[in-house]
């Protein structure tokens, strides 16, 4: 019993020190995303938008939550059966971020678990779903008092495959095999934000 006072009595006076350091951050963002793989020559780079909080218990390790959207142009390609359209990505994602270096100007990493919804590239052979994702980076982020700026960049691993060509193989009532593969995305953005400490 005796320990368990002694280990209460530490941790109320450790906590305020510890969270003296802690912070919340909410940052937007705005930049450009790119597919990978199968549609790395088959879509135009197009926009990447969203907005993440921050929960930073000590200057050096926290976890993020956040939404990324993108809006990507595939090309026609008539080779392989796929039409134009713009394909749209939604995705929320969990991540754990380290700070390399804390202080004013901070490089960090990150890694975590996203689930993304992709949708309007079915003229492209492209189905409406939810895909599980592995979001990752790193980026750069410089505090001006309560204010934030920096750069990022996050590649998105999706562990189910999206397709990215036509099915048919071209006689009625007959499926052939897929014409496209598996592909990823990636996004640069610039961020805009406010610390609370």
């Amino acid at each position: 019993m005796r320990k368990i006072i002694v280990a209460l009595a530490a941790a109320v006076l450790i906590a305020p020190a510890v969270w003296a350091d802690s912070e919340f951050s909410i940052a937007l963002q705005g930049g450009a995303s790119h597919y990978t793989s199968s549609l790395s020559s088959g879509s135009d780079t197009g926009a990447a938008y969203g907005a993440r909080l921050g929960i930073l218990p000590t200057p050096m390790l926290g976890v993020e939550l956040g939404y990324l959207g993108t809006q990507n142009n595939v090309k026609q390609s008539l080779d392989i059966g796929r039409e134009a359209s713009t394909l749209m990505t939604n995705e929320g994602y969990a991540d754990v971020r380290l700070n390399l270096l804390p202080g004013a100007f901070t490089p960090y990493v990150f890694g975590g678990y996203g689930l993304t919804w992709v949708s309007g590239g079915a003229a492209s052979g492209i189905p409406n779903r939810s895909v599980n994702t592995l979001p990752f980076g790193g980026g750069i982020e410089a505090n001006a008092g309560a204010f934030k700026i920096g750069g990022r960049f996050q590649y998105n691993y999706l562990f189910d495959r999206i397709y990215t060509g036509n099915s048919s193989s071209g006689v009625p009532g007959v499926v052939g095999a897929d014409k496209g593969g598996n592909s990823d995305f990636w996004g640069v953005t610039l961020d805009l934000g406010a610390s609370f400490r």
